[in-house]
C-alpha cells in the first residue's frame, strides 16, 4: 500500500483520479476502506492527514469491470 499526504485543498476524488486516473465511486469506496477515519475528514482535506492507497492493481480490476443494468 502507497501513502499520500494531501497538499491543502485537495479532494479524495482528486487524489482519486490523480493517483488511478479515474474518480470511479468503487474506487474511492476502496480508499474509505483502507482509510476509515476519513469518512470523518471534511471533504476538502487539509494537510497533514496521511492517507492509505490501495494498490493500483487493486483499483485497475474494478475500473475494468463493466455493470450491466440488464441481461
Amino acid at each position: 500500500m502507497a501513502q499520500y499526504r494531501p497538499k491543502d485543498g485537495d479532494t479524495v476524488d482528486y487524489i482519486a483520479y490523480k493517483y488511478y486516473g479515474s474518480t470511479d465511486n468503487r474506487i474511492v469506496e476502496l480508499m474509505l476502506d483502507a482509510n476509515p477515519r476519513l469518512s470523518d475528514q471534511p471533504a476538502v482535506l487539509g494537510e497533514g492527514v496521511l492517507l492509505e492507497l490501495p494498490k493500483q492493481s487493486q483499483a485497475a480490476n474494478i475500473s475494468n469491470k463493466k455493470v450491466k443494468l440488464w441481461d
